[in-house]
């Protein structure tokens, strides 16, 4: 009789709580162990009502719960924006590795690291004021050599041995991580 008012008091507070009942029929048990049912409360700070949810505390001292976590990716767009003065610093700090670093691998599949690599130091290095100059727009399925990938576009501006330049960026993202295209030239 006591473990079928726990039942009907676990049913009840499900009900209040908003919850189904379970979808598995929980065992009952003739033994002198018993289940602790407790209940969480928690307030709203906007209204007066309170919301209870029944926590069932098993013999043993842990507790059941179900949780589900779902991480929030950033916004490929928000992480090229986010780059765009990384990369800037990188050429303004003469970082030849940490530009060739973050170049899409794609460009190392279809052009000669070495010649990549001078390229960068002879050309990229030489830019001035390297910005964004509006918005950035993607993806765009593109093929690079023999690699499809979603590119980003977004106009840039810049100054190359003392002349003012518009132009237009192309990134990717490469597990996860932002990663620039250019002609190895």
């Amino acid at each position: 009789m006591v473990l079928g008012g726990i039942a009907v008091a676990v049913a009840i507070v499900g009900m209040v709580a908003g919850g189904d009942a379970p979808a598995e029929p929980v065992a009952a048990s003739t033994s002198t162990s018993t289940s602790t049912i407790t209940p969480e409360t928690t307030a709203s700070t906007t209204t007066t009502a309170a919301t209870t949810a029944p926590t069932m505390t098993i013999p043993d001292g842990t507790t059941a719960a179900s949780t589900t976590t779902t991480a929030v990716q950033p916004d490929p767009i928000e992480k090229i924006e986010a780059f765009v003065p990384e990369f800037a610093g990188m050429i303004a700090a003469g970082d030849v590795q940490g530009l060739f670093d973050t170049l899409h691998p794609a460009v190392l599949d279809a052009q000669d690291a070495d010649l990549c690599r001078t390229y960068i130091e002879r050309e990229i290095l030489a830019l001035v004021d390297y910005r964004l100059t509006g918005a950035v727009t993607g993806p765009s399925p593109t093929t690079f050599g023999s690699t499809s990938v979603d590119v980003y576009t977004g106009p840039v501006a810049f100054t190359y041995q003392g002349q003012s330049f518009d132009s237009t960026a192309t990134f990717a993202l490469d597990n996860g991580e932002v990663r620039w295209f250019t002609t190895c030239q």
